[in-house]
């Protein structure tokens, strides 16, 4: 099965550290860091460098973020089994159709959702 992560969380993780790595670069643009003795050509060359390190960084480190959400097994046999019986049992011996188990399983992902 599939690993699933909550996507909110993932992009807020995202939208803040991209907001963090805008704020460095625009304080190194705006020459925060840039020595007066070195020429333009020698400030943009460190700029480049600094920007590529910024981004080879950051990919690791999203990556190291994604690798700590915690994924969630599910048996979906068993969970089927299990709401199969229970409707039948609640409903004299009918089994669900095919509707019904869908609706079942939308309404549990709906519910995970919002816990997550």
């Amino acid at each position: 099965m599939a690993n699933l992560i909550n996507k909110d969380a993932l992009a807020t993780e995202i939208e803040k550290r991209l907001n963090y790595r805008i704020e460095s670069l625009k304080a190194i643009n705006d020459s925060t860091y840039w020595k007066k003795e070195q020429s333009k050509d020698e400030f943009n060359k460190s700029l480049t460098r600094c920007a590529f390190n910024a981004v080879k960084n950051e990919l690791f480190e999203l990556k190291c973020f994604i690798d700590t959400l915690e994924v969630k097994e599910v048996d979906l046999d068993k969970m089927l089994t299990e709401f199969i019986g229970r409707y039948a049992y609640e409903n004299g011996g009918e089994y669900p159709s095919t509707i019904d188990i869908a609706k079942h399983f939308f309404e549990l992902g709906l519910e995970a959702h919002k816990k997550g």
